[in-house]
């Protein structure tokens, strides 16, 4: 897969996503009210940030330096371990300070998250390979 292609279902993704935060958060406040929609809309902020740190990952320079020869599959695996980790911290302090620092409504902020994360299945489907 070229990296152009890659570009473009990152940018797909996060537009699709940036969407989706601000519709699934106006629609939850016509619905539910005010505190149900800042939850929804903080469950799709933390996808859309891990996307937006996977997006920061891939872009060429990000601890990826080529001194002098070609670097191999363990600085790779590390990278991408490193990668993981960084996203899951990330994902799991923010989950736990939307829950406990700010009280928000678990139901609808998990539900913000987890629809945010599916647009990672749906999002990259419309994009025509050339």
């Amino acid at each position: 897969m070229g990296s152009s292609l890659m570009d473009r279902r990152i940018r797909r993704v996060l537009s699709v996503q940036f969407v989706f935060l601000l519709t699934a958060g106006l629609i939850a406040y016509g619905v539910w009210g005010l505190e149900v929609a800042r939850a929804t809309w903080f469950g799709a902020f933390i996808a859309t940030a891990n996307t937006l740190l996977i997006a920061w990952h891939m872009r060429p320079g990000s601890g990826r330096s080529n001194k002098g020869g070609e670097l191999g599959a363990q600085h790779y695996l590390r990278q991408f371990y490193r990668s993981w980790l960084e996203r899951y911290l990330m994902v799991g302090v923010l989950l736990a300070s939307g829950l406990g620092g700010l009280k928000l409504m678990p139901l609808a902020l998990l539900a913000g998250f987890i629809l945010g994360q599916l647009i990672w299945i749906f999002a990259p489907l419309t994009i025509k390979e050339t």
